[in-house]
């Protein structure tokens, strides 16, 4: 529906900070959504629970290339739409109830109705795989099966689900409520990233499969980002 020049698909994917209010915080959101800590974690329980050690390991790097393949096309995808449309028109969504307004030409009176079922789903298909990340690293942690029936496993389940659903009585903006938990993820990153490069270097720990030049400088990289993200959200937020 929307076809943008030639010369302006160039000139976007050339890089750049915008000059303007809020432009960090953005950046760190963005970034921190995509390539969050929760994704390395949430990961390496996907490869547990197909059972997967060190002969799958083929298998195990083309299955992560077409998830990150994925992950790229889609936030690509949403990030190209909203340029071609929000902002060439100059919209701007200060409220969530002004999202309405945005979908009036495309859903008409259903514009309220496509509204509810897409942030339901989008906040439903997040929460589900977050609140599952405590319990599941510290039955990792102890060596013990994950249960998400455990007595322990409820406990932070309902912890996590009530402290997401309380911030629907904060008085800040859901936008900016989401912005900021976003850009939080991007800050947790390091702690995971850095962790990381430390025990896959570990010769009595990783022996004949410790990490070679190619994986290390790849890990150095991901923890080089992570802390210039990381830098954008507390330059932002302070």
């Amino acid at each position: 529906m929307v076809k943008p020049s030639l010369s302006a698909l160039a000139e976007g994917i050339v890089p750049g900070i915008p000059d303007t209010p809020g432009a960090l915080g953005s950046i760190a959101a963005i970034t921190g959504t995509t390539c969050s800590a929760a994704v390395f974690v949430m990961r390496s329980i996907v490869v547990s629970e197909k059972g997967w050690g060190i002969n799958d390991l083929k298998a195990e790097k083309k299955d992560a290339f077409v998830s990150a393949s994925m992950m790229l096309l889609l936030s690509g995808v949403i990030m190209a739409v909203g340029a071609g449309t929000l902002h060439v028109s100059g919209l701007k969504l200060e409220n969530t109830v002004e999202m309405i307004n945005l979908f009036e030409p495309l859903g008409g009176k259903m514009a309220a109705f496509i509204l509810i079922i897409g942030i339901a789903g989008a906040g439903l298909s997040t929460i589900f795989p977050i609140v599952l990340i405590a319990p599941w690293l510290i039955s990792d942690y102890q060596g013990t099966p994950r249960n998400i029936h455990s007595t322990q496993s409820r406990i932070l389940i309902i912890v996590a689900l009530m402290f997401a659903f309380g911030t629907v009585f904060m008085e800040q903006r859901p936008p900016a409520l989401m912005i900021f938990s976003q850009a939080f993820q991007a800050c947790i990153l390091p702690a995971v990233a850095i962790p990381i490069f430390i025990l896959i270097n570990k010769p009595d720990l990783m022996q004949e499969n410790k990490a070679g030049a190619g994986l290390n400088i790849s890990i150095i990289a991901v923890i080089i980002f992570s802390i210039i993200t990381t830098w954008f959200a507390l330059t932002e937020f302070f």
